[in-house]
């Protein structure tokens, strides 16, 4: 059950309420209606090759390896992959350089999430930038990766963040304040909300592209004409 909205100071002018938040707000759909139309479209320009070739290279192949090996020692394996391995594969498939190297979203353009098939997505903000970061979730696009089966099934869905708005409002409504020691505020996404509400971008099975159904065109055949021998003159 949601929290309800933290009780407000009345503003000192008009003795009605304010907070932060309703500041942030408004200056978020201020700067919206000033501002070109954002794009909530799926992205539509995927590299399947080279996101693939790192699929295969860096998650799905070593792991099948590490599988086999830790079996045959009866030695439980640790986590599929990790959270900057999807990031990376994202990367490549949505064409969208990251930008972990500084505070925010994952990639310029999209937030990445991953979780085991019907688990929930975890959204964390940090008590310096957590706010800015939680106020940007609303303007990019959030990839949603699923797994199951060890990787041999995988499915990718998108979501624009204006999509998103009812959780983000309520996320920036309740967000602590003061902020909390030793903690992070923490929400999370469902796994049932994404596959109702998501766009499906592709499905892997057993390491291979299923869906969209991906047409090979094969390689384009020249034939040249033989060169014509002209006979020698009689001497």
């Amino acid at each position: 059950m949601p929290r309800p909205p933290r009780k407000a100071s009345p503003d000192v002018t008009s003795g009605e309420p304010t907070t932060n938040v309703d500041s942030e707000v408004a200056a978020v759909v201020e700067l919206a209606v000033g501002s070109p139309p954002i794009n909530v479209d799926p992205p539509t320009n995927l590299d399947f090759e080279k996101s693939m070739m790192f699929f295969h290279a860096y998650m799905y192949g070593p792991l099948q390896g590490k599988l086999r090996l830790y079996g045959a020692r009866k030695i439980r394996t640790g986590p599929v992959a990790m959270s900057s391995d999807w990031e990376v594969f994202a990367s490549m498939l949505v064409n969208d350089m990251g930008r972990k190297l500084a505070a925010g979203i994952d990639l310029t353009n999209h937030e990445v999430k991953s979780a085991k098939r019907k688990g929930g997505y975890e959204y964390q903000y940090h008590k310096n930038g957590g706010r800015e970061k939680l106020l940007k979730d609303m303007e990019v696009g959030h990839l949603f990766f699923d797994y199951a089966d060890d990787l041999k099934e995988v499915d990718l869905r998108y979501a624009h963040g204006s999509a998103m708005m009812a959780f983000f409002e309520e996320w920036l409504q309740n967000y602590p304040d003061p902020y909390p020691k030793n903690t992070r505020y923490r929400k999370r996404i469902t796994y049932d909300w994404v596959i109702e509400n998501g766009t499906l971008l592709m499905t892997i099975k057993n390491g291979e592209v299923v869906y969209p159904e991906l047409v090979i065109e094969p390689p384009e055949v020249v034939i040249e004409p033989e060169p014509v021998i002209e006979p020698e003159p009689d001497v």
